[in-house]
């Protein structure tokens, strides 16, 4: 995804008032250690932004700050155990495009609200991939099209969550290729069956195939962002076959919104400049992550999730899923 593409999403959240001072609370944070609560299983984008930011926020502030992988329905039982935990800021949630803005659309009993939490920094935006055997005869979107429409067998998708599916869905809609759905408990698990020839396309985000696309296990045929990504200029975008098709996945780190304000303050400051250290920066960037402008306060974060929520409630609704 080009530079200007992710800018222009991540910019366009209007500015918000600055920070106020420094309290003795807020001065004081954290004073013990803090909990970082992934909803979803270790290997995934979510995953490792949240340790390779949680190992900076330990060198800055001295204090541990320990990842622990909670994965199930689609992120829904971490999120609500950070939900009820104590909203002191010992609790940080790393959310994501499943968690704050599709399961809302996704399923009719939810274990919690989007609104029970504050975002308190956005990690950065990123498309995910169209995947497809690596031996499949389909070079490109249009020739995966015609393969699809030609076909006398049923074509399956596979997907671990909210942020593969709904991609999955709206590229039938657009294309109108018929997909049989296929669930699994994670992207790895779906990949993995892509390569076995059981399923036929899976769109999961870059970092999770990143690996299995660079080693031939698999192979990119397109990314749902609206152009290229720099990581992978080889590749086409689906917005070059269907013009306007454009879905992206984010991360953040949200807390109870009930958390003390300067809390949440020494947590957007310690958290973006965790992002900008060089070596962190630099590695999220390897990642296909473009983290928004370093001076974006809680009101900007919490603003960029909430309109995301907006456009994933049109996806999902453009694709049709009915909520579950």
């Amino acid at each position: 995804m080009k530079r200007r593409n992710v800018l222009a999403i991540l910019g366009s959240v209007p500015l918000a008032a600055g920070f106020g001072a420094p309290t003795r609370a807020q001065d004081a944070y954290p004073a013990k250690p803090v909990k970082i609560l992934v909803p979803f299983g270790p290997g995934g984008s979510t995953d490792i932004i949240s340790r390779l930011v949680g190992k900076q926020l330990e060198i800055v502030t001295g204090k541990p700050f320990v990842v622990e992988n909670k994965p199930g329905a689609t992120g829904m039982i971490g999120t609500a155990q950070v939900k009820n935990a104590p909203a002191d800021g010992y609790t940080l949630l790393l959310g994501s495009t499943s968690t704050l803005a599709a399961n809302p659309s996704l399923y009719k009993q939810m274990t919690y609200d989007p609104s029970d939490f504050t975002t308190v920094a956005v990690n950065g935006a990123v498309g995910n991939f169209m995947l497809v055997n690596k031996d499949a005869p389909y070079r490109t979107v249009k020739e995966f099209v015609a393969f699809a429409k030609a076909s006398k067998e049923p074509l399956f998708s596979g997907y671990g969550n909210a942020s593969s599916r709904v991609p999955s869905a709206l590229f039938e809609v657009t294309s109108r290729v018929k997909f049989e759905e296929v669930a699994y408990r994670d992207a790895v698990a779906s990949i993995q069956d892509l390569a076995a020839g059981r399923v036929h396309a899976v769109f999961p985000d870059q970092v999770v195939g990143e690996s299995y696309v660079r080693s031939g296990f698999v192979r990119a045929l397109a990314v749902t962002s609206a152009e290229r990504s720099a990581l992978f200029p080889e590749v086409e975008a689906i917005a070059e076959t269907y013009p306007g098709y454009n879905i992206i996945a984010f991360s953040c780190f949200s807390v109870r919104k009930e958390t003390p304000v300067e809390i949440k303050q020494r947590l957007n400051r310690l958290i973006m400049e965790a992002l900008y250290e060089p070596t962190v920066l630099e590695r999220v960037k390897q990642l296909g992550f473009l983290p928004p402008p370093r001076d974006w306060d809680i009101a900007k974060c919490d603003a960029f999730v909430v309109r995301e929520r907006e456009d994933w409630t049109k996806y999902i609704k453009l694709a049709k899923i009915e909520p579950q």
